[in-house]
C-alpha cells in the first residue's frame, strides 16, 4: 500500500516544534508581575494594596489533522546468501589448470580446475593390471574345479580376489577423476583461494562460489510482534553504508522457535533478482536496515511527537481552550518518528500547543506566537509582545527553529 507523502508544511511544523523544546524560554510558565493600583474611591479599602495582573505565556499552536500512518519494526541485518559453498581439493597435487578469476559466472558441473594426476593415473593402470591378473587366475581356478583337482575353497578365494581387485580400481578411477574441480551448482566465483602452479593437498580451500539467487537478509523480531508477521508480507530494504541501494523484499520464513535467551524470533527476508548484484544491487556482507510494515491506520488524527507531555505513565496534551491552556489525557495507537496517533481525547481541528508547554499549567493564560516568536494577531498587547521580543534566548531560539525547519 502506497502511503500518501504528509504535507511539507507539517513536517516544518515539527522541526520548528522539536528546536523549540530544546530551549528553555517557551516552556516558561506563565508568571505574575505586580502593578501598582489605584486607591479605592470608596474609602473603605487600603488604596495601597496591589492588584496582581496575570501574564500570558508564549506558545506555538498546530491544529490536529487526519492522516495515514504506519506501524512498522526496523531492525539492522547483513546481506548473505542461502546457498554458499568452499570448493575443497579432494586430491593431492600440483594445479596445473586454473583459467577462473573472482567475479566470473559458471555453470553447474563446469570445469574449474585441474590437478597433476600422475600419481592416480599410475594408480589406476595398477589397479586394472591387478583386476586382470586375479580375473586369468579365477578362471583357471573354476576349470581345476570342475576337472576335480581345485577345492571350493580355492576358487571361492580367487573369486573374491576379483571383487576385491574391482573395487581396488573403483577406489582408483574416483581418485583419477578428483583429479578435476567442477563446480557444484551454477552462481559467481566469489573468492579463489589458489594460483595455477600451486600444491595443493586434499582438503585443500580452492574456490568459493555464490548463488547470487539466494541473498536474503535476516533480522530478528521480538517475540511481541510474531502475530504481526505474516510469510509473504513486503519488507522495505535500504543499504546503510553503501547508497542507493533500497527496494523491497519479501517475508520467506519465520523460525518456528524463539530465542530464549533474547526473547527474539528469527525471520527471514527474500531479496528480488532487481535487488541483487550489479553497482545498484546487494551484495553478499552488505548492511542494510530492514522495514517491516505491520499496521497502517488511514484517516486518523495525529498529534507530532512533540507536543506530547508524559505523566508517569499517561500521556497529555494542551490545547487552547479560547486564551486558556487546557490539558487533556490522550489515548494512542501507532506512532512514528513524526506523530501519534491518537485513538481517544481529541478530534481533528483541535488546536495543541507544540512549543512552550513544559511546565505550563491547567488554565493558564497564552499568548500565541509565530515562528518568529512574535504575537499572533492585531489585538495583542503592546506591553506583551516587548516582553516576547525582548530576551535575546528566545530570539535565538525562534531563529534556529526557523532554520532547522526550513
Amino acid at each position: 500500500m502506497t502511503v500518501p507523502h504528509r504535507p511539507s508544511a507539517r513536517r516544518r511544523t515539527v522541526a520548528l516544534a522539536r528546536s523549540l523544546l530544546g530551549l528553555s524560554l517557551l516552556s516558561v510558565p506563565a508568571c505574575n508581575g505586580a502593578m501598582g493600583g489605584a486607591p479605592g474611591m470608596d474609602g473603605g479599602k487600603d488604596g495601597g494594596q496591589e492588584e496582581q495582573e496575570e501574564r500570558p505565556t508564549p506558545v506555538l499552536l498546530v491544529t490536529v489533522e487526519l492522516g495515514t500512518i504506519q506501524g512498522q519494526i526496523r531492525a539492522a541485518s547483513t546481506i548473505e546468501a542461502e546457498l554458499q559453498v568452499t570448493v575443497h581439493a579432494e586430491s593431492t597435487g600440483r594445479i596445473t589448470a586454473l583459467e577462473l578469476e573472482e567475479g566470473d559466472e559458471i555453470k553447474a558441473g563446469q570445469q574449474l580446475a585441474r590437478i597433476r594426476r600422475d600419481a592416480q593415473s599410475l594408480g589406476f593402470e595398477r589397479a586394472e593390471t591387478s583386476l586382470a591378473d586375479a580375473q586369468r587366475e579365477l578362471d583357471r581356478v573354476e576349470k581345476l574345479l570342475k576337472q576335480g583337482i581345485a577345492s571350493q575353497s580355492e576358487y571361492d578365494q580367487a573369486k573374491s580376489s576379483v571383487e576385491l581387485a574391482k573395487l581396488d580400481k573403483r577406489d582408483r578411477r574416483r581418485d583419477l577423476s578428483n583429479t578435476v574441480v567442477n563446480a557444484p551448482f551454477s552462481g559467481i566465483l566469489t573468492r579463489r583461494f589458489v594460483d595455477e602452479g600451486a600444491f595443493v593437498s586434499n582438503g585443500a580451500q580452492i574456490f568459493e562460489i555464490t548463488d547470487f539467487t539466494t541473498l536474503v537478509a535476516r533480522v530478528y523480531v521480538p517475540e511481541r510482534e510474531l502475530d504481526r508477521i505474516a510469510v509473504g508480507q513486503p519488507a522495505e530494504i535500504v543499504g546503510k553504508a553503501a547508497k542507493n541501494r533500497q527496494g523491497t523484499g519479501e517475508v520467506r520464513r519465520i523460525a518456528p522457535v524463539v530465542d530464549a535467551t533474547t526473547g527474539t524470533v528469527k525471520v527471514t527476508i527474500g531479496l528480488p533478482d532487481t535487488l541483487v548484484g550489479g553497482t545498484t544491487g546487494f551484495l553478499p556482507g552488505m548492511y542494510a536496515e530492514v522495514t517491516l510494515t505491520t499496521e497502517v491506520h488511514e484517516n486518523v488524527p495525529l498529534v507530532p511527537t512533540p507536543a506530547l507531555v508524559h505523566d508517569e505513565e499517561q500521556t497529555f496534551v494542551f490545547i487552547a481552550d479560547g486564551d486558556r491552556a487546557k490539558k487533556v489525557l490522550l489515548e494512542t495507537g501507532l506512532s512514528d518518528d513524526e506523530f501519534v496517533e491518537v485513538t481517544k481525547g481529541l478530534e481533528a481541528g483541535a488546536r495543541i500547543i507544540v512549543a512552550g508547554q513544559s511546565g505550563l499549567k491547567d488554565g493558564a493564560l497564552l499568548l500565541e506566537v509565530d515562528a518568529k516568536g512574535k504575537p499572533i494577531g492585531g489585538d495583542a498587547n503592546p506591553a506583551v509582545e516587548g516582553d516576547v521580543e525582548q530576551p535575546s534566548t528566545l530570539r535565538k531560539a525562534t531563529k534556529e527553529g526557523v532554520a532547522k525547519a526550513g
